[in-house]
């Protein structure tokens, strides 16, 4: 793999989540009203315009969703073809046959997991809002935002376990001494 390959896979890990649940999202039928004032996002955005779908389209574009998405099928294919044909390496050349078959059916799919992908934000963001956020993704800040994304997600995830384990064995410790007070062992 080319750093740059993981560089935009890391770019857009923080959306994989996302589009873990984008086909049932995008399934959805929009709410008929705005969420409040006072906080929360607004899914009720009825119908979209070409625009707003161009603009989503665009968002999904410059978070390098649409380059992971496109990688999905063929890096299954090459996993799997080196699976299979490590352990039986007298069935490559009909694993290769076969995966190529499957890939195109699979291939298909690619574009309908786009466009829940792309429907997630139109249903999120208003026209303008996507606007605004793929201005500021264009600009040499955006830029940095996007190239240092996943580096600083990592750092913050390795963070959080760490920090989750200490307050873990910490929190155990102390609510033992709190029950032994008590005469409870635990």
């Amino acid at each position: 793999m080319t750093s740059r390959f993981i560089r935009n896979s890391l770019r857009a890990m923080p959306l994989a989540i996302l589009l873990a649940a984008s086909p049932a999202l995008a399934q959805q039928p929009a709410p008929a009203a705005p969420a409040s004032p006072a906080g929360g996002v607004s899914l009720a955005v009825t119908p979209p315009s070409e625009a707003h779908i161009a603009m989503a389209r665009e968002l999904v574009n410059h978070i390098g969703a649409e380059r992971l998405i496109q990688a999905i099928v063929p890096n299954m294919v090459t996993r799997m073809m080196t699976s299979v044909t490590a352990t039986r390496p007298e069935l490559t050349n009909d694993m290769k046959t076969v995966m190529e078959q499957v890939r195109v059916e699979y291939d298909k799919q690619t574009g309908l997991v786009l466009s829940d992908a792309i429907n997630v934000f139109v249903r999120a963001m208003t026209e303008q809002e996507l606007r605004e956020t793929t201005t500021f993704l264009r600009s040499p800040a955006g830029q940095k935002y996007l190239d240092t994304q996943g580096q600083s997600v990592a750092q913050i995830s390795n963070m959080l376990e760490q920090w989750s384990k200490q307050i873990s064995q910490s929190m155990f410790e102390q609510a033992r001494a709190e029950m032994k007070k008590k005469g409870h062992d635990i």
